[in-house]
């Protein structure tokens, strides 16, 4: 657990990437804070809300840009999740991988800090033995210089 956190830490703190944003998923109950978006690679940490403590699944990655325009920025990242709250029950925190396909689209001309997300995510448990391909729309807000 605290290497995993001190992994987040330090993805969020290294210089180029102190700047923040934070994306809200709405229909998955999914909450987001990521390194600045606008740099080529940044790091992001995920956290499933309105869910029993028990299982607030949480997921880190890096992202990378594929291309990147004044309207929309095209994205891959690969990541694991966890929760750590499955030691008490003597579970492995580990509880599967994933990739992340997504665009950060910015529909407003004059405020491109205001940003659409969607993301296919495809899912395979940490035994490998099931998965689903999972889709996430949410809007976000970056916490940089305006582009």
């Amino acid at each position: 657990m605290k290497n995993i956190l001190s992994a987040v830490l330090i993805c969020l703190s290294l210089p180029g990437l102190s700047q923040v944003a934070f994306s809200y998923f709405p229909f998955q109950s999914i909450l987001s804070v990521s390194s600045n978006t606008e740099k080529l690679v940044w790091a992001d940490f995920k956290l499933e809300t309105n869910t029993f403590i028990t299982n607030m699944n949480m997921e880190l990655s890096p992202k990378c840009h594929v291309k990147r325009t004044e309207a929309a920025n095209y994205y891959l990242g690969a990541g694991v999740s966890f929760n750590p709250a499955y030691v008490a029950s003597d579970l492995a925190i580990m509880s599967g991988y994933f990739a992340d396909i997504g665009v950060r689209i910015k529909p407003l001309k004059g405020a491109r800090n205001v940003q659409v997300v969607f993301e296919l995510s495809p899912y395979i448990n940490a035994q490998l033995g099931g998965g689903n391909l999972r889709t996430r729309l949410g809007i976000a807000y970056n916490f940089n210089k305006s582009q």
